[in-house]
């Protein structure tokens, strides 16, 4: 798999938003894999793991981005609104995974399985029953045996497990801790999820400037775009004295 590009430019952040405000989130993240990995078709990065999808992502983030961020998470205790820095270069650090195929034996049956992409995901979050989606997730990463309807629930739990040990980037927790009530509790972290509202906002905020300057100088929007990013503020700011 190739490297993602430099970042991503102000005309492609507003046409990974346009595209992806009325997609599910799984089509989402494609979407702006798809625009930061150009020679890679969006097939190609539909088969890619989760782990190694969420890996492209956070490299993707960290171009436009930086490795900082401010995220927030409520206390299932008292509601308390807990805001926590994140430095995505650490949720890095976890191993890719080499193996195309991984196995678990399960009171004497063995299975053959493959990790879960996101066409896999597509399917499950399609049940509207979860452990009904998460059954039909494990079912569709089983290679061997071919029979999966006779997989016990022990076996299903078994290899639910195995499959998020197998692929340790799929499934980033983050322990967390109430100033308020003092309650502990641990957080999934979903760079897919955390990440599309960023571009929005930065989106949002480039419509904002294409507005105002096109009405201050009539420049066109493609104008507008093409001034560096501190230009474009540089002009903003004389506006607003």
């Amino acid at each position: 798999m190739e490297q993602p590009t430099r970042s991503l430019s102000s005309e492609k952040i507003l046409d990974v938003w346009e595209a992806g405000r009325q997609q599910h989130e799984l089509d989402r993240a494609l979407t702006l894999l798809s625009a930061a990995y150009p020679g890679v078709s969006r097939d190609e990065l539909a088969d890619l793991t989760i782990g190694e999808r969420d890996g492209r992502l956070l490299r993707v983030r960290e171009l436009i981005l930086g490795t900082g961020a401010a995220a927030i998470s409520e206390c299932p205790q008292c509601e308390e609104r807990v805001e926590f820095p994140l430095d995505t270069s650490t949720l890095l650090q976890a191993e890719e995974i080499a193996e195309t195929s991984h196995e678990v034996t399960v009171d004497g049956t063995h299975v053959r399985f493959r990790l879960p992409t996101s066409r896999d995901l597509a399917e499950a979050v399609a049940v509207p029953d979860q452990p009904l989606g998460v059954r039909r997730l494990i079912e569709r990463c089983v290679i061997e045996p071919h029979v999966v309807d006779e997989l016990s629930d022990e076996i299903a739990e078994a290899l639910s497990q195995a499959v998020l040990k197998a692929d340790p980037r799929a499934e980033i927790i983050i322990s967390l801790g109430c100033p308020n009530c003092g309650r502990k509790w641990e957080l999934l972290f979903d760079i897919a999820h955390f990440f599309w509202p960023e571009i929005a906002a930065q989106a949002q905020r480039l419509v904002c400037e294409i507005d105002v300057l096109a009405r201050a100088y009539g420049w066109t929007e493609r104008e507008i775009l093409s001034l560096p990013a501190r230009r474009r503020r540089t002009y903003l700011e004389m506006l607003a004295a």
